[in-house]
């Protein structure tokens, strides 16, 4: 039988429907996200990068408080207390966070994501005699899947190998320097995100170690780390659709941050307790670097990745340390 017109027609508009449903699945990439590998015609290191990555179209969310877990041992309390400022992080109510798990260790505590199978964020209790230690960084066979985390839920050595991306360190192995232990402990993968070199190993490493000499001067600073996926458009309604395009890699799929977030809380000389929190964005900086550049208010940082990193604050100092942006220490 011949199709008239009409029926052409609405075949066509079944075809776009179906057309307009696939493209919002995750494609091969067109325009890049911050995160993703360089361009050939800007590093040579380009060709070390597979260039069969995924873009993952993630939601943006927007939301407000919630309650964190509860069931901790005396010894995790302990080990929170001595990490975590003013209480747990506590994800904040209708955040898509999926399934996670705490990783509660001597060094750090984190909160690790079993879906996106990299750490949510990472918390850190950085004292000043855990700095001036003499103990070696370990070799390349540190590096290994966190035995704590179940397999399926946790990133494999195999995500990385050849995917161009370092295993960049949330809580960093130059912040332990005293116990073998524990500087072993950051190698896992669970406390670590697909990191480029050139953001790794350049201006990320002159932050670490900014936050090691403030430890140092301060005698303890709590340090919160953690990926970002954030896309400035999505402020803007002219140019919001919803979503934050991600690079995945790995069998695991991985994603690549498109930011990384960097918090300091620490009591001053006068014992007065201060904050500052610092947001760059995942790709190499020109010298000379300017972190006062990427200073960002905690709020700021909270709203865009869902948790409550200070819920314990009264409502006065949280206002105080997370409201507004802070000066760059000396």
């Amino acid at each position: 039988m011949s199709l008239n017109p009409y029926r052409l027609g609405v075949l066509a508009y079944v075809a776009w429907l179906l057309m307009a449903c696939v493209s919002q699945r995750p494609s091969l990439r067109q325009e890049a996200p911050l995160g993703a590998p360089p361009e050939e015609e800007d590093l040579d290191q380009a060709a070390d990068y597979d260039d069969e990555f995924i873009i993952e179209k993630r939601r943006a969310q927007f939301t407000k408080f919630g309650r964190a877990e509860a069931g901790f041992t005396q010894e995790q309390e302990r080990r929170i207390e001595a990490n975590c400022p003013f209480g747990l992080p506590r994800a904040l109510k209708a955040w898509e966070h999926g399934p996670t798990r705490y990783v509660l260790r001597e060094g750090y505590v984190l909160q690790h994501s079993g879906g996106d199978k990299v750490p949510l964020w990472v918390c850190e209790g950085v004292e000043r005699a855990q700095l001036e230690g003499n103990v070696p960084r370990p070799g390349q066979g540190a590096f290994k899947p966190d035995p704590e985390l179940p397999k399926g839920e946790r990133a494999e050595l195999a995500d990385y190998r050849g995917s161009g991306y370092s295993r960049g360190h949330m809580a960093p192995a130059g912040n332990q320097t005293v116990n073998l232990q524990r500087k072993t402990e950051t190698f896992y993968l669970s406390n670590m995100v697909p990191q480029l070199q050139v953001h790794n190993g350049q201006i990320w490493a002159a932050l670490e170690d900014l936050t090691r000499k403030w430890a140092l001067a301060r005698g303890k600073a709590y340090i919160i780390t953690g990926p970002m996926f954030y896309d400035p458009a999505e402020e803007d309604p002219s140019t919001a659709d919803g979503f934050i395009d991600v690079f995945r890699i790995g069998a695991n799929a991985l994603p690549v941050p498109t930011h990384l977030f960097k918090i300091v809380v620490a009591q001053n000389a006068s014992g007065q307790w201060e904050a500052i929190a610092f947001v760059q964005e995942h790709r190499g900086y020109e010298k000379p670097w300017d972190l006062s550049q990427t200073i960002q208010s905690i709020d700021w940082i909270e709203e865009r990745v869902g948790f409550d990193f200070m819920p314990d604050l009264e409502e006065e100092q949280a206002q105080a340390l997370e409201a507004a942006p802070s000066t760059l220490w000396q």
